[in-house]
């Protein structure tokens, strides 16, 4: 091999160094303060940092790889295509590349790592894209949850308060039947909100049993779970003190075990709405390449 080739060999291999140091620095951050750690988890930016920087030294290692090694690369890279949305051209132009690899021609395989290269680009591209929506799916899913929670809290807190304001007490005769017991409680709304997060709890089984994860390291699953968990809470609170308002005439609670027993149910029915967010996972689920074929 020319003089040439070997300093043009040593240039990509140092970029390729270069590029899998910057990964190892961010995964590793230096320590800072709590709401820069915040900052840090909101963004994503160690993350798609390091991600980037395996990208790049990934790209440049087409540059390096052995002729032998090309045919592996190729079948590899094809696996990646393959698990990306509209990968029909991109399948073709890998047949083309195959085919090449197969000529002795010096040209062909200086073809083929620029085809490999570019093809490698175009499916990291549109693999970071994805992760990209899965990061904003992450985080509005937090800042739902967060807000939520804090209505939720809030709600708690005003009863902690004032048993009065809203009340969650059906009046029978002399007596009243509360979530507590036979007399307003402070810890009436606490005790409602409690019951609808295990409704919540339960309705966590339909995504665990039917879902598709998305392969990500943002971990959207987890927060579809929260906030299964905090809407029951609400949705639970909502539906009994539309009871207790007379919204409905058609449901009577009659006892403490039916007022827990119907926070428990309206808790679980925020599967009605938490399960437009879960097609919306599973569609982005289905889309992204597993983290180690990328």
């Amino acid at each position: 091999m020319d003089t040439a080739a070997d300093a043009a060999l040593t240039t990509e291999a140092a970029v390729v160094r270069a590029d899998l140091d910057d990964a190892l620095a961010a995964m590793v951050p230096p320590r800072r303060s709590p709401i820069g750690g915040l900052k840090r988890y909101y963004s994503g930016g160690d993350i798609s940092k390091a991600w980037s920087a395996i990208h790049r030294a990934g790209e440049s290692l087409f540059a390096v790889y052995e002729e032998a090694e090309l045919y592996a690369q190729a079948t590899r890279l094809e696996d990646l295509v393959a698990a990306l949305p509209d990968s029909k051209s991109s399948g073709k132009v890998l047949a083309e590349a195959r085919v090449k690899l197969k000529s002795d021609s010096a040209s062909d395989k200086r073809t083929v790592r620029a085809m490999l290269r570019q093809l490698y680009r175009e499916a990291i591209s549109t693999t970071e894209g994805l992760q990209a929506e899965a990061r904003v799916l992450r985080n509005t899913l937090l800042v739902a949850s967060i807000a939520l929670g804090l209505v939720v809290l809030a709600f708690g807190v005003v009863n902690l308060l004032d048993v009065h304001v809203f009340p969650l007490c059906t009046p029978d005769g002399k007596k009243e039947i509360c979530p507590t017991g036979s007399a307003p409680h402070r810890f009436d709304a606490f005790a409602v909100e409690l019951a609808g997060m295990l409704g919540g709890i339960l309705s966590v089984v339909i995504p665990l049993a039917t879902g598709e994860r998305i392969k990500t390291p943002f971990r959207v699953f987890n927060h579809q779970l929260l906030l299964k968990v905090i809407a029951g809470a609400g949705t639970a609170l909502a539906g009994i003190i539309l009871i207790q308002s007379a919204f409905t005439t058609t449901i009577t609670l009659t006892s403490t075990a039916a007022i827990i027993g119907y926070a428990v149910f309206f808790g679980f029915s925020q599967q009605a709405l938490t399960g437009i967010i879960d097609r919306r996972a599973n569609d982005l689920g289905k889309e992204t390449p597993n983290t180690k074929t990328v």
